[in-house]
């Protein structure tokens, strides 16, 4: 059917509203955790940014707190834009779209999406809050090392995922999925890196952005393992992009000494598949639970649904918007 241009204004009307209520959510999400002076120690205002940046989130003052939230913010964007761009930049193949693809974000997904966001910065002030409190976590530049910075990684996204993988699987689970993950599901071909990765239900949001400090509590609090604070923010950040690009349509894999570490066409499948590959960063612990589902390259393909690359939506989608 033609789409008259009375009920596309409704349309572009609903998604300008959807928009500005999630801007007004997001700053909502930020000014709430700003204003707390009631935590504060002491004056912060007599001490300079750097005394107050070196103590921790306690001694920020309200504007060192705003400032600190539209930094995570721009960090996101800088993570989302890194993902949804590197691929071109390594020359990555692509992964025929097989699913159905979400050409148009509803008013829900934006208002989830703003959500996501806003509840980034939070999390990001108790995490830091907590690598200030942990005596495992080191700070000096001093104590940069190979042992300190870079082999904790891997047994972060191993912890990270074990309890993912769980958590991902329990939301399957029939008498759940409808009131939490089926959200996220609505994308069938993820294209957009992280606006499709955080496209979640809120509490699906909570739950697995709050897994990462999980991770690294354990890691350094039960295994004793002394880390270097930037060490947990390589994870978040390499996690982000590792989460974008699962959400991509750029086929990137990593497999050191044969071994497969990352393949973003593992999750290519769970969208479609959904009852497979519910590992975050790495396939391990769904081979352990005997969940994992390679990827078939010899699945059919349709040409109509393959995504236009100067729009970034199906081409079915652009006939149907010709009729």
């Amino acid at each position: 059917m033609m789409a008259t241009e009375g009920s596309r204004g409704s349309i572009r009307l609903r998604n300008s509203i959807a928009l500005s209520f999630v801007h007004i959510c997001t700053s909502i999400g930020l000014l709430s955790y700003h204003v707390n002076a009631e935590y504060t120690t002491v004056d912060s205002s007599e001490r300079s940014f750097l005394e107050r940046l070196s103590l921790g989130p306690e001694y920020f003052t309200t504007m060192d707190k705003v400032l600190f939230g539209v930094l995570v913010l721009l960090g996101l964007e800088l993570i989302n834009f890194v993902a949804g761009s590197s691929g071109y930049w390594m020359n990555s193949k692509t992964i025929p779209v097989r699913g159905k693809h979400l050409d148009d974000f509803r008013s829900r997904d934006l208002l989830f999406i703003g959500i996501s966001k806003a509840q980034t910065a939070p999390f990001s002030y108790f995490f830091v809050k907590y690598l200030i409190s942990e005596s495992n976590v080191l700070w000096s530049l001093d104590d940069i090392s190979l042992k300190t910075l870079l082999l904790p990684l891997p047994l972060y996204f191993i912890v990270f995922d074990f309890f993912y993988t769980i958590l991902h699987w329990a939301l399957h689970i029939k008498a759940i999925y409808g009131f939490v993950h089926k959200h996220h599901h609505i994308q069938k071909a993820p294209s957009r890196a992280n606006h499709d990765a955080i496209n979640v239900h809120p509490l699906e949001f909570f739950l697995g952005e709050y897994n990462h400090l999980l991770a690294v509590y354990l890691c350094c609090h039960h295994l004793n393992l002394q880390v270097h604070a930037l060490s947990t923010v390589l994870f978040l950040g390499v996690g982000g992009v590792l989460a974008g690009w699962n959400h991509t349509r750029f086929d990137i894999e990593f497999a050191p000494f044969g071994i497969m570490v990352f393949d973003s066409k593992a999750h290519d499948v769970h969208h479609r598949i959904p009852q497979s590959n519910y590992g975050q960063y790495t396939m391990f612990w769904d081979r352990v639970f005997g969940s994992y589902r390679p990827y078939d390259p010899k699945d059919r393909v349709n040409s109509k649904s393959q995504l236009d690359p100067k729009t970034g939506k199906s081409y079915e989608y652009a006939e149907g918007k010709s009729l």
